[in-house]
């Protein structure tokens, strides 16, 4: 656990809600508050809706040692921000993201969101180009999910919105990556795309399956067990119940080996970089083709082995479900076939 010391930490991110809606003397005192972890090399990222955003935050947060910006944007069509309920006219976010590129000397990120109703892929499209010129870094793009007992879900299930169908989702998808792509930015996770250099180093521990510690309701931390599987730290997502007492609110859970395989060998497929054979054997003691089979032969438009690594082609990344499904069938014959060993060498 020294990792976690005051001077060990790698990143901080100050998200998973708004907190950029936060009273500016509230989020001051959050940030000084983390300020002494501070070192050369800390990632400090805050999320922001850019509705909220002025000059004075900006500064705030700079001083306080924030260094990357991560604005939920979604769409710059004013009709997609409407019926996802979004705040603020695309010219208003326009001007906000105009004042960060003249106010702000870290790095930014956006995000960005497909399949909305009302949205057109040229419009998309434009959105992308229009982010990138701005000086923008790194994107995610997501696609949108809807959230059973949301306003946007009821309206789409009672007929009063239309949502884009499949192929327009696709065209829309190509159209964002093809920018991209013309930019000079590298798909190097499913939803995220960076200029060289510029990934979110956050979110690369998450798909690594580091070590990470969580703080406020419903946060989920994961650290490591000797086992080779994980401790999953989850948060009370009440409240009241977690302010009462943040520790005695968490729930430990046990992680077993076979699924922390699992979950290491989903992360890294994930990504560009994908899964180091040699570093799964060493943490799992298990060989990875053979708990999982030799996936880059029987996926190889999917999955390609490139210097001890399985790394997952383009298609690969929009494709993974199949090849997982196949990785975990094959990992349950592997753990059957140990444990009948075991019992065998018992009798």
């Amino acid at each position: 656990m020294d990792r976690f010391s005051c001077d060990g930490f790698s990143t901080v991110y100050i998200g998973g809600g708004t907190p950029s809606f936060l009273p500016p003397a509230i989020l001051e005192r959050v940030l000084s508050v983390i300020s002494g972890y501070r070192h050369d090399d800390l990632e400090w990222t805050i999320e922001a809706n850019p509705e909220d955003l002025d000059p004075e935050l900006l500064s705030l947060a700079r001083g306080g040692g924030v260094n990357r910006l991560s604005m939920g944007i979604q769409s710059l069509e004013d009709g997609a921000r409407k019926t996802a309920g979004r705040r603020g006219s695309a010219d208003q976010v326009r001007r906000v993201i105009d004042m960060v590129a003249a106010c702000w000397n870290g790095r930014v990120s956006a995000d960005l969101m497909y399949g909305l109703p009302n949205q057109s892929t040229e419009g998309l499209a434009r959105d992308v180009r229009s982010l990138v010129d701005s000086g923008i870094g790194h994107l995610s793009l997501y696609e949108l999910t809807l959230e059973e007992g949301t306003p946007l879900e009821r309206s789409a299930r009672a007929g009063d919105i239309r949502l884009p169908d499949e192929d327009e989702r696709a065209d829309q998808y190509d159209a964002a990556r093809e920018a991209l792509r013309a930019a000079g930015f590298e798909h190097y996770e499913v939803s995220n795309w960076a200029l060289p250099g510029q990934r979110c180093v956050h979110n690369v521990h998450y798909w690594n399956m580091d070590d990470w510690l969580a703080v406020g309701p419903s946060g989920v931390g994961n650290t490591s067990s000797d086992d080779g599987g994980f401790l999953r730290l989850e948060n009370a997502a009440d409240d009241q119940r977690y302010y009462a007492d943040p520790s005695a609110s968490m729930s430990i859970v046990q992680v077993a080996r076979p699924d922390a395989m699992f979950e290491t060998l989903m992360m890294a497929l994930r990504t560009s970089n994908g899964l180091c054979l040699k570093d799964f054997s060493r943490k799992f003691g298990i060989d990875a083709i053979a708990a999982f089979g030799s996936l880059h032969q029987v996926f190889p438009e999917s999955i390609i082995m490139d210097s001890g690594f399985w790394r997952p082609t383009d298609r690969g990344m929009d494709t993974l479900n199949r090849v997982l499904v196949s990785a975990l069938s094959n990992m349950e014959s592997f753990h059957r076939r140990v444990d009948a060993g075991v019992q065998e060498s018992r009798q």
